[in-house]
């Protein structure tokens, strides 16, 4: 048709003899001829039978309850809609329903987005919701709360006592025995009792005692460090015999006081070396204070093979001089010379030069602390040591000159 028009509007040429160039573009086929389609009764009756199948009216979409009108290729429709009242589509073949596409993605639309900033935290929704707050009555809040005071009055007891407070020291060891106690009980309603704080128990007991010791309550001391003794889930409560064996000595009950220390030796691993020595030598004064000066020997002699001391070798001389022995006083002699002093000699106080620097620095640490305690060692192995001498010079020798010179 768009042919025919142009050509109407082009004036041919004359025939002449020769081939047209422009013949046949005149001529068309009137099948293809689409301006009467619609009025076209045989194309209407074709589109309506077998060799255009009519498409579905309604479609049901699996899992919904619902229909909604589709649009088809032929200008009729099929129907589908959903419960939700929201679009959906899809293409329908052989009466069988396609699965829906979202046209959108769900709950997203350019109009959220546009004029928004990123907000990864949610700001612009409003604030968070505040957190879960602790619940104060709770049996756990209340536990842990009294387990604090617990540790905070042994904290506060243990500052007294260094301060002097002796009697504020053993009031606030009392208070916190007795809220130890109340936890205690409290612990074993709420709880099961594997879950009690024996640590917690241990330190409160130990201070208690040791504040009772501190102010000369003895009895009450001796009963509470009892307490820890007996007690079989304290693992290492027998080292406290030792602290009872020291109550006894000073209440001059020697022969107890020396049973304790024996049991509490037995609790002390050799690994403790030093601990083990002072028990012996505490074991050794005790048997000098009853008479028993051969027990008391081995005892000193056992710690002079070990750990040599001053207080150990002096000890050991005045058995010796009890009992008469010379030779063994002699012998002792020589050990107790032996023994270091620990004090360094007063060469490093001597400036080797005439540096200012080093002159300085020698003239501040000439009357300093440690400058203090060794002067103090160095004194008191000097009393030992000539105290020793003047006691055995008489009776190692035939005279006192021969037994001093010697």
């Amino acid at each position: 048709m768009f042919h025919r028009k142009m050509l109407q509007n082009v004036h041919l040429a004359p025939e002449t003899d020769e081939d047209d160039l422009y013949s046949g573009y005149n001529d068309y086929n009137p099948t293809f001829d689409i301006e009467d389609l619609e009025n076209d009764v045989a194309f209407q009756q074709a589109a309506r039978t077998s060799h255009g199948r009519r498409p579905l009216e309604t479609a049901k979409i699996p899992g919904t309850s619902a229909s909604r009108t589709l649009a088809t290729g032929f200008g009729s429709k099929a129907t589908l809609t959903s419960s939700m009242g929201r679009p959906a589509t899809g293409a329908i073949q052989d009466g069988v329903a396609r699965p829906m596409t979202a046209v959108h993605a769900a709950g997203f639309t350019k109009a959220a987005v546009r004029g928004s900033s990123f907000d990864p935290l949610g700001q612009a929704r409003g604030p968070a919701p505040p957190l879960e707050m602790k619940n104060s009555d709770s049996s756990e809040e209340q536990i842990r709360q009294l387990e604090k005071k617990v540790n905070e009055l042994v904290e506060e007891s243990c500052i007294a006592n260094s301060c002097g407070d002796l009697k504020l020291a053993l009031e606030k060891a009392k208070e916190a025995g007795r809220n130890e106690r109340a936890l205690v009980r409290q612990r074993e309603q709420t709880d099961t009792p594997e879950n009690i704080n024996l640590d917690l128990t241990f330190s409160v007991l130990f201070n208690l005692a040791s504040q009772y010791a501190a102010n000369e309550m003895y009895a009450e001391a001796l009963n509470t460090y009892q307490v820890i003794v007996k007690n079989k889930m304290f693992s290492n409560g027998g080292r406290l015999k030792v602290n009872m064996g020291n109550i006894y000595l000073k209440q001059r009950n020697y022969s107890k006081a020396i049973k304790f220390y024996r049991m509490a030796l037995d609790q002390i691993p050799n690994v403790h070396k030093e601990m083990r020595i002072k028990i012996m030598q505490n074991i050794g004064v005790a048997f000098i204070n009853t008479g028993q000066y051969v027990d008391a020997s081995s005892s000193f002699e056992h710690i002079m093979s070990v750990s040599p001391n001053l207080k150990a070798g002096f000890n050991l001389i005045l058995c010796y001089f009890a009992i008469g022995n010379s030779e063994q006083m002699k012998k002792t002699f020589q050990k107790l010379i032996a023994v270091p002093s620990e004090v360094d000699y007063d060469d490093k106080y001597i400036s080797p030069n005439d540096d200012p620097h080093t002159n300085l620095l020698i003239e501040a640490i000439k009357n300093d602390s440690l400058r203090q305690i060794e002067r103090e060692r160095k004194s008191m192995a000097e009393e030992y040591i000539m105290t020793a001498a003047k006691l055995i010079a008489p009776v190692i020798e035939t005279s006192f000159a021969e037994g001093y010179d010697w």
